[in-house]
């Protein structure tokens, strides 16, 4: 199972039991407010799904965009779920981590990271997508 949604939509759907991955799709560094959580919650028994936040962050690719590996959680038994974000408004999405940083490494990257058809990352949420798999 593949779900995909932009991260400032709530889903309603179902899922069946099994072990899944929570990726943050739009750039391989991603700076989160320090109270941004997804939040599953089965519709039933209103039972809400411990997620495991992923101590190393690994990066892929997913549907051609850069891809980060943020959560891990099991679904036990299948059933209709909630899923939605929360305090994801000041998230940041960069391709790489080097642009955090005020002194750049080289002056090469500086110049990459300044070009805008190079580095197209817009702020804001809209270019931010939750991807389960």
């Amino acid at each position: 199972m593949q779900l995909r949604f932009n991260i400032d939509e709530i889903i309603e759907t179902e899922i069946y039991y099994g072990y899944y991955t929570i990726y943050i799709l739009g750039g391989s560094f991603v700076k989160p407010n320090p109270d941004f959580y997804i939040q599953i919650v089965n519709m039933e028994t209103k039972e809400e799904i411990k997620l495991t936040e992923r101590f190393l962050k690994t990066t892929d690719y997913k549907f051609w965009k850069k891809a980060l590996r943020f959560y891990d959680f099991q679904i036990n038994e299948y059933g209709k779920f909630r899923i939605s974000a929360h305090n994801y408004e000041d998230i940041e999405a960069r391709k790489s981590m080097l642009e955090i940083f005020s002194i750049p490494l080289s002056t090469y990257h500086l110049l990459l990271s300044l070009h805008p058809l190079i580095n197209p990352i817009p702020k804001g949420t809209n270019n931010v997508e939750i991807l389960i798999e």
